[in-house]
């Protein structure tokens, strides 16, 4: 033992040297699995890069574009209403969405129920099947304005499309409902009531319910 006093000191720089040499590939595999983690935390926190909108927002996008944009300007134009129009029909707005009021006359197709007024208007978007053709009355009373509703959705044929409460100011006010125009599928015809006040609308199908789904009243 005397005569080889180099050899406990070589062990135990051996030993230092493992040590040294252990630690720093624990440093190593702590710090690559932190770059995972912050790798993996960029990729679904970060906006606009691995996170995707899912697929229901992209059918929703579609649809909407497919119909007819309702701040786009009518390429009709609105006839201007006599200077003796009633408060009815001034509330007839001269354009919705991409339609204009080409057309608005007095009419009589339901006299027999005494409305106070009744006209016919027709709303073009200035395309050929963009017409959609609007005829309404208005009652004294709601319950007269419901029995004229009454029979006329009794009586459309066609199957249905759309139906429903119509309402104002978050109070139900009426009901609606379309149907097919007859046998055609690409026609359809809607009827709705708003208080004392029947509507009437009908045309092209994709047409008619862009119209009415804008109209404001």
């Amino acid at each position: 033992m005397a005569d080889n006093p180099s050899a406990p000191v070589s062990s135990s720089s051996d030993s230092s040297a493992h040590a040294r040499q252990r630690r720093r590939r624990i440093g190593l595999v702590i710090a690559l699995a932190a770059v995972v983690v912050l790798v993996l935390l960029s990729a679904f926190v970060w906006p606009h890069w691995a996170v995707r909108s899912p697929e229901p927002v992209a059918q929703a996008t579609a649809s909407a574009s497919s119909q007819p944009s309702q701040a786009s300007s009518p390429k009709a134009t609105a006839v201007p209403l006599p200077d003796s129009a009633s408060e009815l029909l001034k509330a007839m707005p001269d354009t919705v969405g991409e339609f204009a009021r080409v057309k608005a006359d007095s009419d009589s197709e339901w006299s027999t129920r005494t409305p106070i007024e009744e006209y016919n208007l027709v709303y073009s978007t200035g395309k050929s099947g963009g017409d959609v053709t609007l005829h309404l009355a208005q009652w004294s009373r709601s319950e007269d304005a419901k029995a004229l509703y009454d029979s006329q959705s009794t009586g459309m044929s066609g199957k249905e499309l759309a139906s429903g409460n119509v309402r104002s100011g978050g109070t139900v006010t009426g009901s609606y409902l379309e149907k097919s125009d007859g046998g055609d599928e690409h026609k359809a015809l809607v009827i709705w009531q708003n208080d004392t006040v029947v509507f009437r609308a009908q045309g092209q199908r994709t047409a008619l319910e862009a119209f009415y789904k804008a109209f404001p009243l």
